[in-house]
């Protein structure tokens, strides 16, 4: 479907009662935080929710349904409140004899939102600092971040956009032009992020250091069979997705890549879409085709390498190395089972 459920409550106004966290990649979910205090005390929610339902006949067709939501927090009892509020007043009274005994002035801990910081100390060129949140924001206050390069002696400020992030409602990103092999340090004054549920952030500091240009390599693929449309990605030793590129006039480049090992595979991108599509028989269509550079290369510091790939070359099943196969062919199961009878 295009569009979300029509949700309408009928024990509670659902105008602004939520923020809907929408579904990232695979994921099929809605997440709907409820950020209206009145709204979440309710022990039950009673909505109706329309939305598009897929038929035997696999139309999307109009359906309404009726819920009734139990909250999965059950209410504590007196003698439970009592025994936490006994539990509470030992260890304050517990805390205060300690900062007596050190000579100190007890304060109560602060509780802060909780944030989840991504600053390398070794930043790679091309990343970026984020910031995620256990919550969605009720406010964000920009003037309170601070990115700062060292020169010299001085830190001096530097420019950056802040902007959330377009996949995770919780996640906030910081890019920069980073210059390479220098020195910087990400501040957050207190206070500066405020969650729908009264939280503030506390105050943050990260000091990273971007890496430099020659710590990195270079892999250059020069392609040729594939279709108009194609991109390849670029796998690590364990067969995952380090970073995508199109093929663009038979080459496909990948720059600042860490030393390591690393494969690569092509996609014929029928449809033009970015991603794999699998096949569907009702439209008798076929997956699009995916083609295996047969090596796995070990990339070093500070090397440019320059690769020739016919995709047509090898037949497809013998094109994917045997590193970055998940499973050993039935000939290799065959043997090591006779090992182990042996």
């Amino acid at each position: 479907a295009d569009s979300l459920p029509l949700l309408k409550g009928l024990n509670f106004d659902e105008t602004d009662a939520f923020v809907v966290e929408m579904p990232t990649g695979r994921i099929d979910t809605l997440t709907y935080w409820i950020r209206d205090s009145l709204v979440y005390k309710i022990d039950t929610l009673k909505m109706s929710l329309s939305y598009l339902y897929t038929d035997t006949l696999n139309q999307l067709v109009p359906r309404t349904d009726t819920l009734k939501l139990v909250s999965k927090i059950r209410p504590k009892s007196e003698k439970e409140l009592e025994k936490e509020r006994e539990k509470k007043e030992k260890e304050l009274e517990k805390a205060k004899k300690k900062a007596e005994k050190e000579g100190k002035e007890y304060v109560e801990p602060t509780v802060f939102l909780p944030v989840d910081v991504y600053a390398p100390g070794s930043m790679d060129i091309y990343d970026y600092i984020s910031l995620t949140f256990s919550e969605p924001l009720a406010s964000a206050a920009d003037g309170a971040i601070h990115l700062k390069q060292k020169v010299d002696t001085l830190w001096n400020d530097v420019a950056f956009d802040f902007v959330p992030d377009s996949l995770n409602l919780m996640r906030y990103n910081v890019y920069a032009d980073w210059v390479p092999g220098e020195s910087y340090s990400f501040e957050v004054d207190s206070t500066a992020f405020y969650g729908i549920y009264g939280l503030f952030t506390d105050k943050i500091k990260k000091e990273f250091k971007v890496k430099k240009p020659e710590e990195y390599g270079q892999i250059f693929y020069n392609v040729s069979g594939a279709d108009s449309l194609a991109f390849v990605e670029l796998l690590d030793g364990q067969d995952k997705v380090v970073r995508t590129v199109p093929v663009v006039d038979g080459k496909a480049d990948f720059y600042f890549l860490n030393p390591g090992k690393y494969g690569a595979r092509l996609i014929n991108d029928t449809n033009g879409n970015g991603v794999w599509d699998t096949g569907k028989y009702e439209d008798k269509r076929q997956p699009e085709k995916v083609f295996y550079y047969p090596q796995v290369i070990e990339l070093k510091a500070n090397f440019d390498l320059t690769q020739t790939w016919n995709i047509n070359e090898k037949p497809l099943d013998k094109q994917k190395p045997e590193e970055l196969k998940k499973q050993k062919p039935d000939e290799d199961k065959k043997k090591k089972n006779q090992n182990n009878r042996n």
